[in-house]
């Protein structure tokens, strides 16, 4: 499974693969590293750059052991990170397909959201596309570059997503239910 080490990504907006003579599909990319699926378990994230690898790596190795909400990492290396795969819809295209907000997918947004406060992230943020179904039908949170680089103490992407699905307003009503003080603070930052 080595061979993955020969795909060359190198920096672009997103990322640019500039070699892949293996088999493993690219399933994504973003700013900092490409994905590939290695077997129906496996990926590998291969970066541009090794501060991005380290980076994540950091907050991967450090939480996926104290939090279901990441993904579980095998092996990591200068610029390649081999974690769980994760074969779900992502949590934008499930909300995009299904048009409204069940209260248990918003009760698990907001379970996302206290993990990381309970976790002391600096970055208490995600985007919808980065945040995936496992095949237990949980949210696990991918892309934790920034996580402890940029300081956010609320959800603005999570809102800013919710918000153009037309569905913060049913996220915000689920949370009153739930945590009225965390809706008190939010509807004054939407």
């Amino acid at each position: 499974m080595n061979d993955f080490t020969q795909i060359e990504v190198i920096a672009g907006k997103p990322v640019q693969v500039r070699s892949n003579p293996t088999p493993y599909p690219l399933i994504g990319k973003g700013l900092q590293g490409a994905v590939f699926k290695l077997s129906d378990d496996r990926c590998v994230k291969i970066y541009s750059k090794k501060i991005y690898c380290r980076r994540e790596n950091l907050v991967l190795q450090e939480f996926s052991q104290k939090s279901v909400i990441f993904p579980e990492v095998y092996e990591s290396g200068e610029k390649y990170i081999i974690m769980e795969y994760l074969n779900g819809p992502t949590l934008q295209e499930y909300l995009q397909e299904s048009e409204t907000l069940p209260e248990d997918v918003a009760k698990e947004i907001f379970h996302l959201i206290t993990e990381l406060k309970r976790l002391r992230f600096m970055r208490i943020d995600f985007s919808l596309r980065h945040t995936i179904f496992n095949k237990h039908g949980k949210l696990k949170i991918i892309d934790h570059v920034n996580s402890f680089k940029i300081q956010r103490s609320y959800p603005k992407r999570l809102f800013k997503d919710l918000k153009q699905l037309g569905l913060l307003t049913s996220f915000l009503e689920i949370v009153n239910k739930l945590a009225p003080e965390s809706y008190e603070q939010w509807k004054k930052l939407c």
